[in-house]
């Protein structure tokens, strides 16, 4: 048995990241190891947080510790942190990231615990937005680390393209396991045939990840399926005004059920079983948590081919690949799609394709690190 200790985003900080560390730590202890959380007093300062809230209700009973350990923009509560890790005396600590942000915190723990073993555990190297110095604060964190598993082809050749030898040869090839907490159900059981064809767009909503790009090709799909329908789901981080204006623009109000706001886990199950497709109309992407949801659901996905989405799709049987930031190219998508009945087609393959990307292997994977 090891003492495991995850260090980063967890219970009760909301997003893919907590939601990932918190299964990954329980399926640890389902291993029979030991397991503590140490994440942060504060995540964001207001300031640079554009959303409503930070924090949220998880469904699943929390049986692992939580310690409020520090808080990243404060340098002051950093030696609590270090304190406290080393009063645990783990065996392992594995650390999340995904955010430049972090690194000089992460940096400065992790240099002051030289006689744990440290993983990274690294959900993206190569950023969406610009980070002033990302590849200088990245550099100086993994050097930290004696390994780095990243959860996708193209995050480990990111990280063999932007970093020197003494940082990329830590690297080991992981994956993205397929998300089984929120209660959904990967039976072959047809939905109502009077249902209209429903599309989902699922998760927070940054500009990279083509929310525009599909409502363009929404618009020209409902030439060929006309009572197609769009149904979004996710907090916008800025603005949602920008998006209201262009379904105005393309007259697309009748057709869009815009829910720009937080998707708590108790309303997952009921969005995604309302959609025949999940749409990932991606201009830039590492992997995605978004992919693993709707495979959990039983639901094929449409996405963009970028980065190392088409690692979680196999081509024909769970899903379709279209060109980025190209509606023309996933108007025809949807139309096929849907023409083609493809969610009858493509809802049996899933369980057997998710089979390879399950939480036991990635943890034994990491363990073995």
């Amino acid at each position: 048995m090891k003492r495991i200790v995850i260090l980063g985003p967890a219970p009760p900080f909301r997003g893919g990241i907590s939601q990932f560390a918190l299964i990954l730590g329980q399926e640890f202890q389902n291993q029979g190891d030991e397991v503590r959380f140490f994440t942060f007093e504060r995540q964001y300062p207001k300031l640079i947080f554009p959303g409503s809230t930070q924090t949220t209700s998880f469904p699943q009973d929390l049986n692992i510790t939580v310690e409020r350990a520090y808080t990243p923009h404060q340098p002051a509560s950093w030696k609590k942190a270090v304190q406290s890790i080393k009063g645990w005396n783990p065996d392992l600590l594995i650390v999340s990231w995904f955010l430049p942000w972090f690194a000089p915190s992460y940096t400065w723990i992790c240099k002051r615990l030289p006689n744990i073993r440290r993983i990274c555990l690294a959900h993206n190297v190569d950023f969406h937005e610009k980070w002033p110095g990302a590849d200088l604060l990245s550099k100086a964190f993994f050097k930290q680390c004696d390994k780095i598993v990243t959860l996708s082809g193209a995050t480990f050749a990111d990280l063999k393209r932007k970093f020197p030898r003494d940082v990329s040869v830590k690297g080991i090839q992981g994956f993205h396991p397929i998300y089984d907490c929120y209660g959904g159900s990967q039976d072959s059981s047809p939905q109502d045939p009077e249902r209209d064809p429903t599309a989902l767009f699922f998760g927070l909503i940054k500009a990279y990840k083509g929310l525009d790009v599909l409502l363009k090709a929404v618009k020209q799909a409902r030439k060929r399926v006309p009572r197609l329908r769009l149904l979004i789901a996710g907090e916008v981080y800025g603005k949602p005004e920008k998006y209201l204006l262009l379904i105005h623009q393309l007259g697309l109000e009748d057709a869009v059920d815009a829910r720009f706001h937080y998707i708590s886990n108790d309303e997952i199950a009921d969005i995604f079983n309302q959609a025949q497709v999940c749409v990932l109309p991606y201009k830039s992407a590492t992997q995605s948590g978004v992919i693993a949801s709707s495979y959990s659901f039983g639901v094929p996905v449409i996405a963009s081919d970028v980065g190392g989405l088409s690692e979680y799709i196999d081509v024909e049987k769970t899903g379709l690949l279209v060109p980025p930031n190209n509606p023309e190219a996933l108007a025809g998508a949807l139309i096929r799609y849907f023409e083609g009945n493809l969610f009858q087609a493509m809802k049996p393959n899933i369980p057997a394709f998710v089979e390879q990307f399950s939480w036991q292997k990635l943890a034994e994977l990491v363990l073995n690190a």
